[in-house]
């Protein structure tokens, strides 16, 4: 009977004890703690993992990594990992501080000149631009700018001399202009007056009969000229051609006979066409030597004209 009690008691405290080291090594090997599923009580899966499977008994929650963009920043018994932030919102003016691990989410920050004064941002507003008073206080990530009062009393004195050097670059620059514009506007009526004169120095003289002085007249005009001259007044380029063939080498004679049916062409108005046209093409220079060839002689005479 003594031996039966005696193995009892022995059964017992083995078991006890089986039983309280099992619970002690337990809680060792849940070093993040445990979570209860359908009345067990499970080790939790660290920072970083997910639950892929729970325990059957304690020790054999089964984890993996979460995968890139999410993440669990506390251990867990979850079976999945939370979405990464992102701090690419529209028009939320953020930006990314630390990227987001699998332990950690997204840090997010105001962009440079914006500031979010609460603990959670979501959204940050613009820094304020002070004015002509100045900063008083810069703006940081987390407040706005103040700015200094803009009331006459309240003005540094670099504002002032700030107002008064603006001033006066003002004043210095609309003198320096309206010196420009008044040099500007003297010389293009000067240059206006010249233009009148040049005109008035070039009279026209359509009662000159042109054919007596066309040989002088074709020294004066050359070749290039005259042949530009009977371009303009329509004669075909076959007809200048032409001259230029039977008279390939004497350039004057090419010239005089060119002019002579230009003249023909023109008639009674050919000196003054004759000078109107040397103005246009700004050959104002032979249109004045060519009218003093003209003016020597008032009065008109006939001679035939030649052919080419």
């Amino acid at each position: 009977m003594f031996s039966l009690w005696f193995n009892t008691y022995v059964w017992l405290a083995v078991s006890l004890c089986v039983c309280f080291a099992s619970s002690v090594n337990g809680n060792k090997r849940c070093e993040d703690g445990t979570y209860d599923y359908e009345k067990r009580s499970c080790c939790k899966c660290p920072v970083g993992r997910r639950v892929t499977q729970h325990c059957t008994n304690q020790n054999d929650t089964k984890c993996e990594i979460c995968k890139s963009g999410t993440y669990n920043s506390v251990p867990n018994g979850l079976e999945t990992c939370h979405p990464c932030t992102s701090c690419a919102h529209e028009n939320a003016n953020l930006e990314e501080e630390d990227k987001c691990t699998a332990g950690k989410d997204t840090k997010c920050r105001c962009k440079k000149d914006h500031f979010c004064s609460s603990e959670i941002c979501t959204i940050c507003h613009p820094c304020k631009k002070c004015d002509i008073g100045g900063i008083k206080q810069a703006c940081t990530a987390n407040s706005d700018t103040v700015c200094n009062e803009n009331g006459g009393g309240n003005l540094s004195g670099g504002a002032i001399a700030g107002i008064v050097i603006l001033v006066l670059i003002i004043i210095i620059a609309g003198a320096i202009f309206a010196l420009i514009w008044k040099k500007w506007s003297k010389q293009k009526k000067e240059n206006e007056n010249h233009e009148n004169d040049k005109k008035d120095d070039i009279p026209l003289l359509p009662d000159v009969d042109i054919e007596p002085h066309l040989p002088d007249i074709a020294r004066e005009l050359g070749w290039r000229d005259a042949r530009n001259l009977a371009l303009r007044s329509g004669i075909n380029a076959a007809t200048i051609d032409t001259c230029e063939m039977d008279y390939r080498n004497d350039a004057e004679e090419r010239t005089l006979q060119l002019l002579l049916k230009w003249v023909q062409k023109e008639g009674k108005q050919a000196s003054k066409k004759l000078i109107e046209n040397l103005e246009e093409m700004n050959q104002k220079k032979k249109a004045e030597q060519i009218r003093d060839i003209l003016s020597k002689h008032s009065s008109p005479s006939n001679n035939p004209a030649s052919n080419c």
